[in-house]
């Protein structure tokens, strides 16, 4: 096989960073054997095709291919020196291919941005309807390899002494669930799918391939769903079931503080405290533009230096002061700790702070000769403050919240779940933790829950004996699956620790939304998660050295080579993708959906239906 290379026209000054050549330079591609591969015949050009390919290393060529056949056989000769740079029936490269992949689904950069970076680079970039094919295109051979290496990845698993199976599925309200298997000690992606809903039989396809691919796993961790619940008794009933601590935590926390919460939070809605408090504030924001306003480095000085207020304006000053402290009551959001529900109790952060805000100001206008008429806007606050502890249902939820959130929080200590502050969000992060600290855990756990049985007994507290309860029958009914995380292994030292989260699941499944959300700039992302394919979840492998050198041998670098190795599978994978699909049992179109006869047409069809079911006709 030879290429021959004819540059037309001269170079238009210096070469540029990426050395590109001529725009349409001349390429021949042509074939140097005179004997058939297959049966040793003689070989004839038959006919020539003339190709523009676009490429990182080819530039923006004018290909001409010239194809021999065999006069025996009629096999055609292949010409393997251009497809190992462009794959068959394609115009872009597999360096472009391996470029913009990278570019758009590891780094999350838009499709304006990546153009804009090849532009600059290279002098040239495909248009932006190319750029989602491209990815696409990526994806394909990035499934293809990940398929063909399954054998090494397997064996590098059994090397480890095994793996746990993490499984997991993320999905927005109206979209198909995109579920996934994880190998918990190494953090592969190991099988994916997308499926309608996250429904027992098609989980359990996709645990068969993970144990016909993988090997049986050590142990499952999984959610409270029932359905991959059944799906794992089906398919691996005797391999230890673990529950994930986090989202067992979250359960326990939902059944405890969720009708607290909503009754505190719709008390105070009634009552209109924020919005009364935000109108106060935003008065003394006008008031202060009219008088002589304090600079910020008079407020830092009187916050430093109380004592001297003399020096400041006495109206500003007292503007000042009653602005700070709504403000303080406002920003209740500092107690958090950017988890969400019920991890963190929002409407239970602002009560504690305005009744403590409110007891101070209550205290401050009752002492003796305090100037009240200076004050006029600090006794209004405290007014509106005031119901926070005069309202018998105010404060009935939060009393009956502060309850099941401190119980709430002894859980989460036993389970060595607390948040510690500056800590991110609870998803993002596992428990970091030795061999010892699990292996003590299920005593631990034992001993809290004998000590919670005790004090529920003696509970005179119809509240808190109700929490007791519930926390001890999720403690009865998921007990052994929430202990056995260290697993022996025959023949080694070091046993198997496994997360007690499926915070790896988390973290890929949050990593993929957030940089889905810099992609397209939306906070809702509905449509790009029904539009996006389940093997994204490979490629948050790729940052794994080792994965890399498994299915790509010596780097990224090496990614288009291996691609167009084994395009031949990436081919297969994308026709199947392209199949109509099938499995909607119920397909309607946005046409029919908004027929202007709809309506009409569905009560013709409802007479139809029963007069098939009575036997008698029925008025439209």
């Amino acid at each position: 096989m030879k290429l021959r290379f004819q540059l037309v026209g001269s170079l238009p000054g210096p070469l540029p960073r990426a050395c590109q050549l001529p725009k349409h330079y001349s390429l021949e591609v042509a074939s140097d054997r005179e004997a058939c591969l297959h049966c040793s015949g003689p070989l004839w050009r038959v006919r020539t095709s003339t190709h523009y390919p676009l490429g990182l290393m080819l530039g923006r060529p004018r290909v001409r291919l010239i194809h021999k056949q065999c006069s025996t056989c009629q096999q055609a000769d292949s010409l393997e020196a251009y497809y190992q740079y462009v794959p068959p029936g394609g115009n872009y490269a597999y360096d472009l291919i391996v470029e913009v992949g990278l570019a758009r689904l590891c780094d999350h950069r838009q499709d304006a941005e990546i153009q804009r970076d090849l532009q600059e680079r290279w002098g040239w970039s495909p248009p932006a309807s190319s750029i989602g094919q491209l990815a696409h295109s990526f994806l394909d051979g990035l499934a293809a390899i990940h398929g063909v290496h399954i054998p090494v990845l397997r064996q590098r698993l059994a090397e480890d002494g095994g793996y746990a199976l993490h499984l997991d599925g993320t999905c927005e309200p109206g979209t198909e669930v995109t579920f996934a298997g994880f190998a918990g000690s190494r953090g592969w992606t190991l099988e994916v799918a997308k499926m309608t809903t996250e429904n027992a039989p098609e989980i359990s396809k996709l645990l068969r391939r993970c144990v016909e691919h993988f090997g049986t796993p050590l142990a499952v961790v999984r959610d409270l769903s029932k359905n991959i619940e059944k799906a794992k008794q089906e398919v691996i009933a005797d391999v230890p079931d673990l529950i994930c601590h986090y989202h067992f935590l979250e359960n326990v926390g939902t059944k405890l503080c969720e009708k607290p919460h909503a009754q505190l939070t719709n008390a105070l809605r009634r009552l209109k405290i924020r919005p009364a408090l935000s109108s106060l504030r935003k008065e003394l924001v006008r008031w202060s533009r009219k008088g002589t306003p304090l600079s910020a480095t008079q407020i830092d000085h009187l916050l430093s230096h109380p004592e001297q207020i003399a020096e400041l304006d006495a109206v500003a000053l007292r503007r000042f002061v009653v602005y700070v402290l709504l403000r303080w009551v406002e920003d209740f959001g500092a107690d958090l700790r950017g988890e969400y529900f019920p991890f963190d109790l929002p409407s239970l952060a602002f009560y504690r702070r305005g009744q403590r805000l409110g007891e101070w100001v209550s205290e401050l206008l009752a002492a003796e000769n305090f100037p009240q008429r200076e004050f006029s806007t600090l006794q209004t606050m405290a007014r509106h403050l005031a119901s926070l502890r005069e309202d018998p249902q105010v404060v009935a939820a939060a009393e009956r919240l502060e309850k099941a959130g401190a119980l709430f929080e002894e859980l989460r200590q036993i389970l060595r779940l607390s948040s510690q502050p500056h800590e991110r969000l609870l998803r993002g992060r596992g428990p970091c933790e030795g061999r010892e600290v699990v292996e003590t855990l299920p005593q631990r756990l034992k001993q809290w829950r004998d000590r919670l049985r005790q004090r529920n007994g003696r509970e005179r507290d119809q509240d808190k004996r109700a929490d007791q309860k519930t926390v001890l029958g999720y403690l009865e009914k998921y007990q052994k699956q929430l202990v056995g995380h260290v697993i022996p292994l025959p023949g080694r030292e070091k046993p198997l620790v496994v997360a007690r989260t499926n915070n790896l699941a988390e973290h890929r499944f949050g990593s993929i939304k957030q940089g889905a959300r810099r992609k397209v700039g939306a906070k809702k992302l509905t449509r790009y998660l029904q539009a996006m394919r389940a093997e994204e979840l490979l490629v948050p492998n790729l940052a794994d050295p080792e994965y890399v050198e498994i299915v790509c041998p010596g780097g990224l670098a090496n990614l288009p080579a291996t691609f167009a190795k084994h395009w031949h599978l990436a081919q297969a994978i994308r026709a199947e993708r392209q199949e109509p699909t099938t499995d909607h049992p119920l397909p309607t179109t946005k046409n029919q959906i908004r027929h202007p006869r709809l309506l009409e047409r569905i009560k013709q069809t409802v007479s139809k239906i029963l007069e098939t079911i009575s036997g008698k006709p029925h008025a439209a």
